[in-house]
């Protein structure tokens, strides 16, 4: 009896969609790993039972995905997998929405996370993260009055929070949403003042991580939520 083939498709979707899907599942199940060098194209369309033209659409889903890499002299090789190609999708998603993900929404979002963020970096914070914070800090009064500058170090303190606080998801998922974060911050920045609106309140959340206190940090984070709250419906959205 002839051994089934790992690559062989069963489902009843598209062919390029099931070569994706296919290889994928391998790659998730251990089964190919960073660095295997994927059958040649004749082999591999035979072995899925689709032809080369929908084998090569799979496969270039899986290469802009950033799974499979094609090396001249070597062939269809399978990348590592970071980051980037888990926030990439999201982060792509946020860019393109035009307005799909709401201020409500998006804030929602925000208060759910950072304030876990803020209570679990202030846990596990070295001095050095306290010292990129407080850099962060710096850059910011440095540039209150240069919009896209200012807003694009608020969006760094967030992040940057979010990576030190031990949870590498929460890291991720902050880093994917700040494309929006700092077009939100850029709406409303211009509109007020950051000296009195927005600095003291980053001031605080600082603090509570400085001093290795998480009810402080969360208090301090809630409080700024709630501020560039009201800094949103008093600017963008009066009323």
């Amino acid at each position: 009896m002839t051994k089934k083939s790992p690559f062989r498709l069963e489902t009843k979707r598209s062919l390029a969609e099931q070569v994706a899907d296919r290889i994928t599942k391998l790659i998730v199940e251990g089964k190919l790993l960073a660095g295997d060098r994927l059958p040649p194209e004749v082999d591999l369309a035979s072995q899925m039972g689709v032809s080369r033209t929908a084998l090569r659409e799979g496969m270039r889903t899986l290469e802009a995905q950033g799974l499979l890499e094609i090396q001249p002299g070597v062939g269809t090789v399978v990348r590592e997998v970071g980051s980037d190609q888990l926030v990439q999708p999201l982060s792509l998603y946020v860019e393109v929405s035009d307005g799909a993900v709401s201020f409500e929404e998006f804030h929602a979002v925000r208060a759910i996370l950072e304030t876990e963020v803020a209570s679990l970096a202030a846990q596990s914070a070295t001095a050095a993260d306290v010292e990129t914070l407080r850099g962060f800090m710096s850059d910011m009064e440095g540039n209150v009055g240069n919009v896209d500058a200012f807003a694009e170090s608020d969006a760094s303190f967030h992040e940057s929070l979010a990576k030190m606080s031990s949870n590498p998801l929460l890291g991720l998922l902050i880093g994917a949403l700040r494309v929006l974060l700092e077009e939100h911050i850029r709406d409303v920045v211009g509109k007020i003042d950051p000296v009195t609106d927005v600095l003291p309140y980053h001031a605080a959340i600082l603090e509570g991580v400085a001093a290795g206190d998480p009810d402080a940090a969360r208090l301090a984070m809630d409080d700024h939520l709630r501020k560039v709250k009201d800094n949103y419906y008093s600017t963008v959205s009066p009323g």
